[in-house]
């Protein structure tokens, strides 16, 4: 499931594949993520994307309460 960001200033797409997302950010640059429950992830980025809100804030804040887990390189 790929999710191509349009009005967003740090982050161009998510894709989401089984239950990891790769979140590339604006000037290419790609990191992977563990996502323990994609389901309430999508729905709530489809609800940040269709309302017009900060994807980057988003992607911040799904960091920070580890909704997202970043997989080390």
């Amino acid at each position: 499931m790929n999710f191509a960001i349009s009005n967003s200033t740090a982050i161009e797409a998510i894709a989401l594949e089984d239950n990891t997302a790769t979140v590339t950010f604006n000037g290419g640059r790609d990191y992977d993520y563990t996502v323990n429950d994609v389901t309430a992830f999508v729905t709530s980025l489809t609800n940040v994307i269709e309302g017009g809100q900060s994807v980057g804030r988003f992607v911040n804040q799904s960091v920070k309460n580890e909704t997202l887990q970043r997989i080390a390189a």
